[in-house]
């Protein structure tokens, strides 16, 4: 199977910690790469997260470990010796990315930086992801998604409601988008050295993704505009993409992007039939003026029905909604199962648990999710490779320069 996917016979060097940089590894694993996930002897310490997420962080079942590390394999690798580093270039010589969230401080004192690396392997991509950006002021400030992403963008201030406590995101979803567009940013570059036989430099922010990502409240916000956010639910700017209430308690959210055309049809199905021709919200222009008035009546009319008894007449009338739900509710979601987007894992303590599969699919196949690796799981496995010894595995073993799982 996994000479059909795109990037069989890719090699990578995932030199990272935490979320974002192992998330791109981890969609390049699934759509094909051999990752070679390198590892100090403490072990990245995300191992360790499901201490803050509530759940499980054993060797024997770990799923935040095995979301982002599924399907790579685990060297365990001394760094401040001669011969640890010895052994990450001998990786690096024949590798074909070499991706990491290391501080730049760090990856210039180990000499890993690109311009070093390109020196040495012309054609290795060098991908890098940190919290600001390497240029500017703040280009050595450390930086996780929740600060970087969320605090700084405004997303966290912007989505609340005016006087309320800024919003307390659930951690790595900045990560997990960052690093989902990392994965085609290395990909592009493999395009490229694929064609020219050159690397390149492939860098990437969590500032820079929520930049992006909030392009449009961004350019409403800024002082040529004027618009001023946070804003209360009854001056969105249009209040048919606003969830609503419903009479059990549910909240759906309606996402109607041609205001004039579904009218009509919306006002049919709230029992509103004498609003159509009111002039105060029958264009959208007008409804902007009127928005508090219409969001109450429109709210009022959805606490009639249960939300379940909303949906079919929504579909009917082509009107976009969703459900507003749970987290919870995303792991028993047939949608999802549907198409593939949801696995079961079961664990060797006999457990087992709903994860998240990587977005994208093939026509031709998919790779399972393989269990994340143990802390270097594969260190043996990958030395004999690149044709070390037994000998030299062992002694490295023995002298602290290799970690393997077996031995610990």
């Amino acid at each position: 199977m996994d000479e059909q996917l795109p990037l069989t016979g890719v090699k990578i060097v995932d030199l990272s910690t935490y979320a974002a940089v192992p998330a791109a590894a981890r969609i390049l694993a699934d759509w094909g790469a051999n990752v070679i996930k390198v590892e100090s002897f403490k072990g990245d310490s995300w191992r360790r997260y499901g201490e803050i997420a509530q759940v499980p962080c054993t060797e024997d079942e770990n799923p935040c470990w095995d979301v982002n590390n599924s399907n790579k394999r685990s060297i365990s690798l001394n760094l401040r010796t001669e011969k640890g580093m010895e052994i990450l270039h001998r990786l690096l010589a024949d590798a074909d990315v070499f991706m990491t969230n290391y501080r730049m401080t760090a990856l210039r004192a180990m000499s890993l930086t690109w311009k070093v690396l390109h020196q040495t392997y012309p054609r290795l991509i060098w991908g890098h992801l940190s919290g600001y950006g390497n240029k500017g002021p703040e280009a050595e400030r450390p930086g996780f998604d929740i600060a970087a992403f969320w605090a700084r963008s405004g997303l966290m201030q912007d989505y609340g409601q005016p006087g309320m406590a800024p919003l307390t995101p659930f951690h790595a979803v900045g990560d997990m988008t960052t690093g989902s567009i990392m994965a085609g940013g290395l990909c592009a570059a493999l395009y490229k050295q694929a064609r020219t036989g050159k690397g390149d430099k492939v860098e990437i922010s969590l500032l820079g993704t929520a930049s992006w990502l909030t392009g449009f409240p961004a350019v409403a916000a800024q002082k040529a505009y004027g618009n001023v956010y946070p804003r209360k639910r009854n001056e969105q700017p249009s209040p048919v993409c606003i969830p609503y209430e419903c009479a059990d308690g549910e909240w759906l959210e309606l996402c109607i992007m041609d205001y004039e055309r579904y009218y009509p049809a919306l006002c049919h199905i709230l029992d509103l039939d004498t609003l159509i021709d009111d002039e105060r919200f029958n264009t959208f222009a007008a409804v902007q003026c009127h928005a508090g008035e219409f969001i109450d009546l429109v709210q009022r009319a959805f606490l009639k029905k249960k939300r379940a008894d909303w949906g079919p007449v929504l579909t009917a009338a082509d009107i976009v909604y969703d459900n507003v739900g749970h987290f919870r509710d995303i792991t028993e979601n047939q949608q999802a199962w549907a198409n593939g987007n949801l696995y079961e894992r079961h664990f060797n303590n006999g457990r087992s648990a709903v994860l998240p599969n990587t977005p994208i699919t093939f026509e031709e196949a998919r790779r399972p999710a393989s269990p994340a690796p143990l802390l270097g799981e594969h260190s043996r496995e990958i030395l004999r490779e690149y044709e070390y010894t037994d000998e030299e595995i062992e002694e490295y073993i023995a002298r602290g320069i290799v970690r393997d799982h077996a031995e610990t």
